[in-house]
């Protein structure tokens, strides 16, 4: 006698999700494949007008749309961002800390305390303020969350002239894991996605040199590099019911980067 077996569904209906630094590239891909598979989308970026123009072009895929600029490094306006979640959806379910900076280029020793400094507030301190008040919000709800950090297979390697960078995603995927460890009790899993070489906007003129192309896909396993939708679609696994027994872990999206290539 066979038994009944409940299929895993990808679907975000009802649900309502916050996505930061989601106006382009890897973050405006994970809104729109959320927006696509039914959930209500938060877009916040620095931006005012980046925020509604996304809002407006995403709106209508699934579920519904509203863009609210905030920095992530900013308690004050991360308190506003999930208000106006609440006011508009009624609560938050999923928060995807996307926001992040590269940072000045330079050896350590000229590496400033100011680059050092802005890095870290933007990437980890972001990251922290804004999970803690999701969580705060979902461990008062009482029917879990998830959350997702956008860390980067850069705070597994020492990649020179990056250490600020480095530093924080390495702090992200520590951060992950205790968040993960003390907030499981309520219902939230917390994982990090750690993305390899993906061709954004913020690095497409790099890109376009053939030679520094080459050389970069030749660091892979694949021998190519990635695409901002081979990132969207695992973050939309994480963040449904599909992934509720996976946290504290690190996903490593890399084309096989940290394999050696």
């Amino acid at each position: 006698m066979s038994k009944e077996i409940k299929l895993p569904t990808f679907r975000l209906d009802g649900k309502t999700a916050i996505v930061t630094g989601a106006t382009k590239g890897i973050g405006y891909a994970i809104a729109a494949t959320f927006a696509a598979y039914g959930a209500n989308v938060v877009i916040t970026s620095r931006t005012p007008a980046d925020c509604a123009r996304c809002a407006a072009e995403l709106t209508g895929a699934g579920g519904s749309c509203i863009g609210i600029a905030a920095n992530s490094a900013r308690k004050e306006e991360i308190d506003t961002v999930i208000a106006a979640a609440e006011e508009r959806f009624g609560r938050v379910d999923i928060l995807v800390n996307n926001a992040g900076i590269s940072g000045e280029t330079a050896p350590l020793l000229k590496q400033t305390e100011e680059n050092f400094d802005k890095v870290i507030a933007v990437n980890l301190k972001g990251v922290f303020l804004f999970a803690q008040a999701a969580a705060g919000k979902m461990a008062a709800d009482g029917q879990g969350g998830r959350i997702i950090n956008i860390a980067s297979v850069g705070g597994l390697i020492g990649g020179k002239g990056v250490a600020p960078y480095g530093a924080s995603k390495a702090g992200v995927i520590s951060l992950t894991k205790t968040m993960a460890n003390e907030w499981a009790r309520y219902g939230i899993t917390v994982n990090a996605v750690c993305p390899g070489y993906v061709v954004t906007e913020l690095n497409r003129e790099f890109f376009a040199d053939p030679a520094f192309k080459e050389k970069m896909e030749r660091r892979t396993a694949v021998r190519r590099l990635g695409t901002v939708e081979e990132v969207a679609g695992p973050v939309l696994a994480l963040a449904s019911d599909c992934f509720s027994y996976m946290t504290g872990t690190t996903l490593l999206l890399d084309g096989g980067q940290t394999i050696g290539g």
